[in-house]
């Protein structure tokens, strides 16, 4: 380079500038700034554009690494010369700069550092135009190799954070785009150092990064699952404070736009993830509410699995999983409140698609799960019925599946959505009044719900055994007893199975003849006062009860019909009474001294007109072996007074019983023999069948 090349500089402060040690350079770096002083004291832009223009071009941008050094501490001299006029040059001075990041140099690297720090130092706001420029070095640096380098880094990040900091004319949507490509880094440094720009623009109130959010939450989010204890933290914090902004101006977020992240982040293995992810979900609800209905299968996918949640360290998230389960509840409108907004917000719901979440959570292998998706099923049925009754053919059976399950409060919680299935029914058919529609779900669903559950107890025998009583008595309480015992009853009677039949019958007379729930039941057969009632549900459980002899005499105890009573001893006598017959006659001998029986006991106490009952008795006795139930029935009959009178030859009063009335339980006594009969019969064809 000539002298007329370099002017203003000279042969000898070039050389002083390139020299490879650096306090020579700092030295002729010293000249220059004298140098630009005197230019800019006396106006001379001429001389200065002329000294950058050989600093930035001839030196900085040199392929020579040492004139590329000179370069940029002249550069640095120059900038703190010109002080606040270096505003007009700033594009002179920064690009050639920026371009020495890229260089395979360490030292150089270090070198442009100390050269930008110098000229955002004194450029401060100018500076800002190049401000995507500097965050894209900077973002690099923070990861060098090069320990000094890194260093340099930091102070000039600290220096860019500063001046964005008091900038006016930051701009915002330039960052985030920059933000965005960048926070899926796996890098550590790259985490923290993007980590520390969010929460510096978050903590200054000029700048409103909350609203740009949604584009950099999932980043954040995989940044939190870091495995170093430092990164989790900072970026915990910045979520932390975030979510404290959200809480304080809820009008302002966009919460449509971030829910599916928090969605797919509350399934993370990650705990801390995890929680978080869910504690927003609880906040979005509350402030946003109805906003989220769109959402709910989602919502659920992600929820109801972490009700399972067992070990102690996720205790936290099992609870606000709990919590956010009861809040997405409420938040669904009720049909019946007519105002638009509230159908506007019903038809938001995608049921499709929560029927169908709540169909696979309900074989979920964790009891609070499918507790919960039971539960869920009764709130949709209570809330939205109409809608709800659309998936009712996906619901039904997966709810019926749920009756074998192990657990009590989930066969319980299944019993329940029944139950609001057949109050709906009552519903709709006050709604519409129509003889067809009240067949279509009436009929349909409850009727084949007692055909389904007896199915299921004809299926598997060990659930009839082990929870066919809790189910049944459950029922009772949650609905009509002499609903359930009619509708039972009226399917069962034509059961083709002789001893799964017989075995039905006699789990239901055992609880009809124990359980406090059927109370009002017990009434309304002891109200049965041998007028022709079809119709009475004495008359539709006898046909059924007709399966298993010893329940038919103790239904005809209940409903006070002794001579019926009587009439059935004699024609079991003539049945082939088996063990299992004896067996069950022993537990009737055992009722009849419970507190069921209070009522018969106390009409022994006049024999005269209760004779039927004390033969009755008699009977039973006599088809006892003599066992303890014999020795028990024969010290309560030693107490009646009619066994004086009998001593004395006194006969058994006839009937007082009509004609009309003699031929209506002659019908039953004869359909009770053609139906013992079939089933001996069939008895008997299965056991020649085995042999």
């Amino acid at each position: 380079m000539t002298d007329q090349d370099l002017h203003p500089l000279n042969q000898n402060l070039l050389r002083l500038l390139t020299e490879k040690i650096y306090e020579k350079r700092k030295t002729a770096a010293l000249e220059v700034e004298r140098m630009m002083k005197d230019y800019v004291l006396n106006g001379n832009t001429a001389m200065i554009q002329k000294l950058i223009k050989v600093l930035a071009q001839d030196l900085t941008l040199s392929d020579n690494s040492n004139y590329r050094k000179g370069g940029l501490i002249g550069l640095a001299a120059a900038s703190i010369a010109l002080g606040k006029q270096i505003r007009s040059y700033i594009p002179q001075i920064i690009q050639p700069v920026l371009s020495c990041f890229n260089d395979s140099d360490s030292r150089i690297r270090y070198f442009a550092c100390e050269a930008l720090y110098n000229v955002v130092k004194v450029a401060r706001d100018a500076a800002m135009p190049y401000f995507s420029e500097v965050f894209d070095v900077l973002s690099k640096l923070c990861a060098d190799s090069d320990t000094n380098t890194k260093n340099g880094a930091e102070l000039l990040d600290r220096l860019v954070k500063d001046v964005v900091i008091e900038s006016k004319s930051f701009n915002l949507e330039t960052f985030v785009p920059l933000l965005r490509e960048r926070i899926y880094a796996r890098n550590p440094f790259v985490r923290q150092f993007l980590v520390s720009w969010i929460a510096v623009l978050d903590s200054v109130p000029e700048i409103d990064i909350l609203h740009f959010l949604p584009e950099i939450l999932d980043g954040l989010f995989v940044i939190l699952s870091d495995p170093r204890l430092e990164i989790r933290k900072a970026c915990e914090s910045v979520l932390g404070e975030f979510l404290h902004g959200i809480v304080n101006r809820p009008g302002t977020v966009d919460y449509p736009a971030m829910v599916n992240i928090l969605i797919t982040h509350s399934q993370s293995p990650d705990e801390l993830v995890q929680f978080t992810a869910v504690l927003w979900i609880k906040q979005f609800i509350k402030l946003a509410g109805p906003k989220m209905l769109p959402f709910t299968s989602g919502l659920l996918v992600a929820i109801l699995p972490c009700l399972s949640l067992e070990s102690e360290s996720r205790k936290n998230i099992r609870e606000n999983a709990r919590q956010v389960n009861q809040e997405l509840v409420k938040i669904i409108p009720a049909e019946s409140e007519a105002p638009q907004e509230a159908t506007d917000d019903i038809l938001t719901l995608d049921l499709e698609s929560i029927v169908q979440v709540l169909i696979d959570n309900m074989t979920h292998s964790s009891i609070p799960t499918r507790l919960a998706a039971l539960r869920w099923v009764y709130s949709l049925l209570d809330q939205i019925p109409r809608r709800t009754f659309k998936s009712i053919e996906k619901l039904f059976p997966a709810v019926l599946k749920a009756l074998e399950d192990d657990s009590d409060e989930v066969i319980m919680a299944a019993l329940e959505d029944f139950a609001e299935i057949r109050s709906v029914s009552d519903q709709f058919k006050l709604l519409h009044n129509s003889a067809q529609e009240d067949h279509k779900i009436q009929g349909s669903y409850f009727r084949r719900f007692i055909r389904d559950l007896l199915t299921l107890f004809k299926k598997d025998r060990q659930i009839l055994d082990d929870r066919g009583h809790f189910m049944i008595r459950q029922l009772c309480l949650l609905l009509s007893a002499e609903e359930i015992y009619s509708v039972v009853a009226d399917i069962l009677v034509d059961e083709t199975d002789p001893v799964f039949a017989s075995a039905m019958v006699e789990a239901l007379s055992a609880i009809l003849l124990t359980a406090s729930e059927l109370f009002e039941l017990r009434a309304s057969l002891r109200k049965f006062d041998r007028k022709l009632q079809q119709g009475h549900v004495f008359t539709k459980l006898y046909r059924c009860w007709a399966h298993n002899s010893v329940a038919t005499v103790s239904l005809c105890l209940l409903a006070q019909q002794y001579q019926h009573a009587s009439d059935l001893l004699g024609v079991i006598a003539d049945l082939d009474v088996t063990v299992e017959h004896l067996a069950e006659i022993d537990k009737l001998v055992q009722l009849i001294e419970s507190p069921i029986f209070t009522h018969l006991r106390m009409q022994l106490l006049d024999p005269e007109t209760n004779a039927y009952l004390v033969r009755t008795l008699y009977g039973l006795l006599m088809l006892l072996p003599q066992s303890e139930a014999f020795e028990n029935l024969r010290r309560r009959l030693d107490c009646v007074p009619l066994l004086q009178r009998v001593s004395q030859g006194q006969s058994v009063p006839p009937s007082d019983m009509v004609a009309a009335e003699k031929a209506f339980f002659a019908d039953l006594l004869q359909y009770f023999i053609n139906t013992q009969k079939r089933q001996q019969a069939s008895i008997r064809h299965d056991r020649k069948s085995h042999s």
